[in-house]
């Protein structure tokens, strides 16, 4: 005897996890954003342009853009499966969402790749 499909059951822990860990990165590295700059803030415009210009500043905006980006997609994902019944509009919906995050994905990959 085959086992039965579940379909979608037993999805829901790995979007529970990522929406935990993406929500503790982003509220680790806002933590950090506002003592950095309440211990030393940058006053000009020379001194953030160099601050930016660290690999690894740009390495965390990016990680907590991505973050970001994929905590609204898992969580408006969810809103959607729970409350928006019929499949087409569903669809439809996703779709939208989903084509407004990957355009600000690649806003913030031209932002964070030029040179500011």
């Amino acid at each position: 005897m085959r086992p039965r499909p579940t379909g979608s059951a037993h999805s829901g822990l790995g979007e529970w996890l990522l929406q935990r860990v993406t929500a503790v990165y982003m509220g680790v590295f806002v933590l950090y954003f506002v003592l950095r700059f309440a211990i030393a803030p940058i006053d000009v415009y020379a001194a953030w342009k160099v601050w930016f210009a660290s690999v690894a500043v740009r390495i965390g905006f990016a990680l907590f853009f991505a973050s970001a980006l994929l905590h609204s997609w898992v969580g408006m994902r969810s809103v959607f499966m729970d409350y928006v019944k019929p499949m087409w509009l569903r669809f439809v919906v996703q779709l939208v969402t989903a084509t407004v995050l990957l355009i600000l994905a690649l806003w913030v990959a031209q932002i964070l790749l030029g040179n500011t």
